[in-house]
């Protein structure tokens, strides 16, 4: 039978910057809250004088809602005691320039409206969100898929708790901006789904302007089949399961095509549940807290469009990287370490600073059994004196190592110093003098541990090979 599929995404990726509407940060906290707060939420009308379905729909669970939160991270506002600050004005440039990137039209005025959102979520019982861009596309291997919608918006609270008569909140999350990108149901097959959030995902990360990490990027899936009302799937994580999880949901939906319209919850082993009617445009009304903002299009015409990443991977392969560590440099996050540090350092190979990048820290907690974040710094003071020929390329391990236990720099460069030729070759002679009558492949063992980190490994070899 065929299915007629019809798809769209939605995709939800934070903001590497401060809060939308206050000056909080944007930190996910993991130490207990410094106090809680009890609140119920009620549905109120629209723009359009109607109540929400799915916002009536909450309210009949009858549940309170319980809101944690931090005396140095969390204010007013996400308290809903305080009206909201002006708009964060990095969080529109950056998402600005993720609807240029998406080749999107801009309004010349936007405004801040509110979404009725009474799940307990936001403290406010609406969520403030804005049109950023629109009418804009994504070329896939199947087409272009249609770009509906640019919208950044506030995240919401984290959910923590829940119990038959209250859900708990944790008010770290309530704020951090959030960009949301909605594609036309243009898309027509799982696989073309999962092509297109990676596409957006890209687009995403080569700005350099987002946050990463579980939980800062998610996916929304809206599907029907022929026949079939639209349905939304919630709590997509892993791109690589939209093609499983749409085809679950379409057999789901060929079963029971006289379903209406929902939202469902995405579970564990991909198959969903029903949580809620869909909502509409009744939860919309203008927020009345915050001006109109105007948009300079002069500026958005000089927003300057990143390298895709896509891009970068294939130069750092002409660089003579493999084709996993050039996709591990230009997707993991190092990409603008990696480059500094090929710029600034010319006589080390960038095959040998992609390398230790992308080795150092899991090299230092398995011998040290500690996780340690090497600095920029610290990665550039190694690397100069890689570039001067003081040290060899084989020590950089255990000198970030030695870094990481608090030595300083000078202490460990001088620790493991490279030796002169003329210095190998005296300890050479010095080991063979010592160790006369043992087998090559021994001596060989002998001297690679005295001189480890000290010398080249091949200059030793040569040296014990020759008569």
């Amino acid at each position: 039978m065929e299915k007629g599929l019809k798809i769209g995404l939605e995709i939800h990726q934070q903001l590497k910057t401060h809060k939308l509407f206050c000056k909080c940060q944007s930190l996910i906290r993991k130490d207990d809250p410094d106090f809680k707060v009890k609140r119920e939420l009620r549905p109120i009308a629209g723009e359009s004088g109607e109540v929400d379905v799915a916002a009536l729909y909450e309210k009949t669970k009858g549940l309170f809602y319980v809101y944690e939160g931090y005396n140095n991270t969390t204010c007013l506002v996400e308290m809903d005691e305080e009206p909201p600050s002006k708009l964060n004005p990095e969080a529109l440039d950056i998402t600005l320039l993720i609807s240029k990137m998406l080749h999107c039209s801009h309004p010349n005025i936007i405004q801040v409206m509110r979404k009725t959102v009474v799940d307990g979520s936001n403290t406010s019982g609406f969520q403030r969100t804005v049109l950023v861009g629109q009418d804009g596309y994504i070329d896939t291997s199947l087409g272009k898929v249609k770009i509906r919608s640019v919208i950044l918006e506030e995240d919401s609270a984290r959910r923590v708790d829940e119990n038959p008569e209250s859900v708990t909140f944790r008010l770290d999350r309530l704020g951090i901006p959030l960009v949301e990108i909605t594609t036309e149901p243009d898309i027509k097959t799982e696989e073309q789904a999962k092509e297109a959030a990676e596409k957006i995902g890209d687009i995403l990360r080569s700005t350099g302007k987002v946050m990463r990490g579980l939980g800062t990027i998610r996916q929304d899936l809206n599907i029907s089949v022929k026949g079939h009302d639209r349905v939304e799937l919630k709590g997509v994580q892993d791109l690589r399961s939209i093609p499983k999880i749409l085809e679950i949901e379409a057999q789901r939906q060929l079963s029971n095509l006289k379903e209406e319209s929902h939202v469902r919850n995405v579970k564990p082993d991909l198959s969903s549940k029903y949580l809620r009617p869909m909502p509409g445009a009744a939860r919309m009304y203008p927020e009345t807290d915050l001006p109109l903002v105007e948009i300079d299009m002069k500026l958005v015409e000089q927003l300057e469009i990143p390298e895709l990443l896509e891009a970068k991977e294939k130069r750092f392969e002409k660089m003579g990287l493999s084709n996993s560590l050039s996709e591990q440099m230009a997707y993991g996050g190092d990409a603008d370490l990696f480059e500094h540090l090929v710029k600034s350092y010319k006589k080390v190979k960038p095959t040998i600073i992609a390398d230790i990048i992308a080795s150092a820290e899991n090299y230092i907690q398995k011998k040290t059994n500690v996780c340690y974040d090497i600095s920029d710094q610290e990665y550039e003071n190694v690397f100069e004196l890689l570039n001067k020929d003081k040290i060899a390329k084989e020590a950089i391990l255990d000198i970030f190592a030695e870094l990481s236990k608090g030595e300083k720099i000078e202490t460990v460069a001088k620790k493991f110093e490279k030796l002169t030729k003329s210095q190998v070759l005296t300890e050479i002679k010095k080991i063979k003098s010592e160790h006369k009558g043992v087998p090559e492949g021994q001596l060989i063992g002998i001297a690679m541990g005295k001189l480890r980190g000290k010398a080249e490994p091949q200059y030793i070899l040569s040296l014990i090979k020759k008569k």
